[in-house]
């Protein structure tokens, strides 16, 4: 026999048994729709009548060859919620660290300069070359002089002078004593005759060293800390 879906009319062929002189109920493979199929003999399909007694199961009624084609819809994706981005941490606390940092910095520093002046803040950081505006020079030639008990003593005799226009420090005298190829071979420091000199002004030093090495041939003297020759 052949039944018709009434909400879509697409129409099936089915075996009569298949329904049934009581009908039965069948639901349309194409849209969907379920409805009370009349047997065999009877003129329209019963919509949506309640039976007097249970139905037997629905059949499952094979596609049509025509049936319509069903049109793919893609499954609902669902939507995920993006985690807020985290802000970045407030990089105003750092700053204001570091201001406090530069600004007692700054501080020390003019303290610094006020106390102790320009040239002795920028030696102590070693952002000077620490010359000494004095001159120095060996006078006289050193000599070997033998002491009680048979010890030599080595004498030397120099001047410092001040050619500047501004009264300056003395500091105390290194003394160096090195061998022809110019290697030192002792050294001792010899304290400064006078703390300050005044500009213009010279003043002599004499100063001794016990048992220096025989193999010195010659004598250097310098500020102490200078590095000078």
């Amino acid at each position: 026999m052949r039944i018709t879906c009434p909400s879509c009319a697409s129409g099936y062929d089915v075996p009569d048994d298949a329904i049934g002189p009581a009908g039965r109920k069948v639901r349309c493979r194409a849209c969907g729709e379920s409805w009370i199929q009349a047997g065999p003999g009877l003129p329209l399909p019963l919509r949506r009548a309640a039976p007097t007694q249970p139905p037997p199961a629905p059949v499952v009624i094979p596609a049509p060859a025509t049936a319509p084609v069903e049109e793919a819809v893609a499954p609902a994706v669902p939507i995920e919620e993006t985690a807020p981005v985290a802000r970045r941490g407030s990089v105003k606390g750092p700053l204001i660290a570091l201001g406090l940092v530069l600004l007692v910095l700054l501080l020390g520093g003019a303290i610094a300069l006020i106390a102790f002046g320009p040239n002795q803040v920028a030696t102590g950081l070693g952002l000077s070359d620490r010359r000494v505006p004095l001159g120095i020079a060996i006078t006289k030639q050193p000599d070997w002089r033998m002491i009680a008990g048979g010890s030599e003593l080595f004498a030397v005799s120099g001047r410092i002078w001040n050619p500047t226009a501004t009264d300056q420090a003395v500091p105390d005298i290194r003394a160096e004593l090195k061998d022809t190829a110019g290697r030192t071979v002792y050294a001792w420091t010899i304290t400064r005759p006078q703390p300050r000199l005044a500009p213009g002004k010279s003043i002599d030093f004499d100063a001794a060293a016990v048992d220096v090495p025989r193999s010195s041939s010659k004598i250097a003297v310098s500020f102490l800390g200078t590095g000078g020759s």
